[in-house]
């Protein structure tokens, strides 16, 4: 059976380009206040930042108002799941009501919950893979996230055109094994999914064929 694991998104670039790409595609999300019997269907609407602090707003929906004023911390969690499929959870505190909108504190963390049948490693500092895509001759470098004996993912600055299904060839990944560093030749591989919306970094997950 595939393992179940937890990863965190974190840091208010991450969170903010992941939340901006729930709004982009309008992802349906269910709302709760945590131990309760109040829960909603309801989107992210948008981020705001009028005092250079950062505010989620959620469309708001029937009853809430009434249910936030028996809240005693104001605390919600919304679930959704993202387009390739994994499932995704967050807390926040609601500061305000606002016309058609709940206001709330930008998350500090999002859980991304997955099953996966290889265990990955997390990369240490220095970590690199490259590759060409399709039949470029260009070799591409890239930061290595994590890796394992399914594929690896890997982090790449600017706007690189690089999209899901696409293959990469002559792929070379450097690791380090104690003090010793490590190359590893694999033929091609695929691109699985982006996993971060922004320009700035993106995080690609390859898996080998």
């Amino acid at each position: 059976m595939a393992e179940q694991y937890t990863e965190i998104i974190t840091g208010d670039r991450m969170v903010i380009a992941t939340l901006r790409s729930l709004i982009d595609f309008r992802t349906i999300c269910r709302m709760e206040f945590p131990r309760t019997r109040y829960s909603w269907v309801t989107m992210l609407l948008e981020i705001r930042s009028p005092d250079n602090s950062h505010y989620l707003l959620i469309d708001k929906v029937a009853g809430f108002e009434a249910a936030l004023s028996s809240s005693l911390d104001r605390n919600v969690s919304l679930e959704f799941t993202e387009k390739t499929g994994v499932p995704c959870r967050f807390s926040t505190r609601v500061i305000a009501l606002h016309n058609q909108a709940i206001w709330c504190e930008l998350p500090q963390v999002i859980y991304r919950i997955q099953r996966r049948q290889y265990f990955r490693i997390e990369a240490l500092l220095g970590m690199e893979i490259t590759f060409r895509i399709g039949s470029s001759g260009e070799r591409e470098k890239a930061k290595v996230k994590n890796y394992g004996a399914g594929g690896a993912a890997f982090f790449m600055e600017g706007d690189l055109k690089l999209g899901a299904g696409d293959f990469l060839n002559d792929i070379h990944l450097t690791i380090r094994e104690g003090t010793e560093w490590i190359d590893f030749h694999i033929p091609q591989a695929v691109v699985r999914r982006i996993e971060s919306p922004s320009m700035e970094e993106r995080r690609f997950v390859l898996s080998s064929l």
